[in-house]
């Protein structure tokens, strides 16, 4: 790198460009970007008549931490040459800097998080519960975390508390930490922790979230157990049904055509179906592809999943399941973060994000509205026609005593037994028929490919 002097008091650095066919790249030179020059000037270099420049600024976004005079914590990002540009700027509209990075930028981030498990919430509550059990013997929240980001076995929670720890070590408050990590921790315990950090009770706080995400887990495992077998039993009637049509009936198409006499109806459907699936399954496939993706930008449509959400509450046999999941949600969420501290407005604005189905979550909003205009929850829920006249009488109850937190924990407990004797039921009555169902699908194909048979040997009598 040669030394070429000073430009305008700034020294200057370079070599001399490279020669590509008939046109050079000329003289390439550096210079301290925080001189607010260029950081790469190519100066030109006479080919013939003509001259070739070439100038680059090295941009980049920076996200930044500070204060303001009165205190108050500010965040946002900033596109700069680097941080020293940055940091000046800052310094300029009078804030405090307290931390300076590089931005991710929003797809980076949301790739990463897609490629990366996220937090379950089974991890969470443990996460909750052994936060809660050190800051309740003394521990300085830091160390907790520090302790638990060195035990997360989870890789997800391992780098989201290394990353809380970073902001908290800037200045900043918990709850603000875990809700710049949208995605993985839940409204619930960003609101309920930011209550439990104003009332001083955060241990408690996070014993709450703990057992509210144990009951959570719990429920979402009796789900999945009870569905387990019939997924299971699905799968493999699939995978029979497919080889029995691709690999078995083409050995007797041939013998089922020399037997000289008309083919049923049903042999006919079956070799039909047998025939599409070895000959047209590309186009099969790309139907298929095509039809789940035009059904999931209509699912997109707001207007469309109020409506299905609607109609799901109506359905014969898991209406009534969805209708007590959702009650028991509502009424579990909105207890603990009552219970929490958490204001009743926010507290409601929370239940309506997570309320799991678009029509509760209108019935929600208009309680919202009561609540603004000085009147109670009740009212506005029993008008809906989604809530019980048990639940609106208990809510009712809780308001006029101020036990609303503890009424709606019995509400949830109520809900959640009735969901684990429901979906016990389910399973078995599903079990059998799932089985009857294969047997038919197995035995019609069968009896597809002996009908022939029968029909010949009548013939021949």
């Amino acid at each position: 790198m040669a030394n070429f002097g000073e430009l305008n008091g700034i020294p200057v650095k370079g070599k001399p460009g490279e020669s590509r066919g008939r046109k050079a790249t000329g003289l390439r030179v550096k210079m301290p970007m925080a001189a607010g020059l260029p950081g790469e000037l190519v100066l030109p270099q006479r080919l013939g008549a003509s001259f070739f420049w070439r100038c680059s600024v090295d941009m980049a976004i920076f996200s930044y931490r500070a204060r303001d005079a009165s205190g108050r914590a500010v965040a946002g990002s900033v596109e700069a040459e680097n941080e020293a540009v940055v940091v000046r700027q800052l310094r300029e509209k009078g804030l405090f800097v307290i931390d300076v990075r590089p931005a991710r930028t929003r797809f980076a981030v949301n790739l990463k998080r897609a490629l990366l498990r996220r937090l379950g919430r089974r991890d969470l509550s443990v996460f909750c519960r052994q936060l809660a059990t050190m800051l309740g013997a003394g521990l300085p929240i830091v160390s907790a975390l520090q302790i638990l980001a060195r035990q997360a076995e989870n890789k997800v929670l391992r780098q989201s508390i290394e990353e809380i720890l970073r902001d908290l070590e800037g200045g900043g408050a918990f709850h603000e930490a875990l809700g710049r990590l949208q995605g993985l921790f839940p409204p619930i315990m960003v609101h309920g922790v930011e209550a439990g950090e104003v009332g001083g009770s955060l241990d408690e706080t996070l014993e709450e979230l703990a057992a509210h995400l144990e009951r959570e887990h719990e429920i979402e495992e009796k789900v999945k157990s009870a569905l387990t077998y019939p997924a299971i039993v699905v799968s493999v009637a699939i995978a029979v049904l497919i080889f029995l049509l691709t690999f078995v009936l083409p050995a007797f198409q041939n013998m089922l055509n020399d037997l000289g006499v008309p083919l049923p109806l049903p042999t006919v459907v079956v070799l039909s179906i047998s025939r599409a699936l070895r000959q047209g399954w590309f186009i099969l496939t790309l139907v298929i592809g095509v039809l789940a993706y035009a059904v999931y930008r209509i699912l997109k449509i707001e207007t469309v999943r109020y409506r299905l959400d609607s109609i799901l509450l109506k359905l014969p046999v898991f209406g009534p399941l969805h209708h007590k999941a959702v009650l028991s949600r509502f009424s579990r969420t909105l207890g603990t973060l009552l219970r929490s501290g958490v204001p009743i407005l926010q507290a409601m604005e929370v239940v309506r994000r997570t309320a799991g189905n678009r029509v509760v979550a209108e019935a929600v909003a208009r309680a919202q509205e009561s609540i603004r205009d000085g009147r109670g929850i009740a009212g506005p829920l029993e008008e809906s026609g989604l809530f019980p006249p048990m639940v609106v009488g208990m809510i009712a109850v809780g308001e006029e005593t101020g036990a609303l937190d503890s009424l709606l924990g019995k509400i949830s407990a109520f809900y959640d037994r009735e969901i684990g004797e429901t979906v016990g039921r389910l399973s078995s009555l599903i079990e059998p028929l799932l089985i009857v169902m294969l047997g038919a699908a197995v035995g019609f194909i069968v009896i597809s490919i002996l009908l022939p048979y029968f029909q010949m040997l009548g013939n021949i009598r």
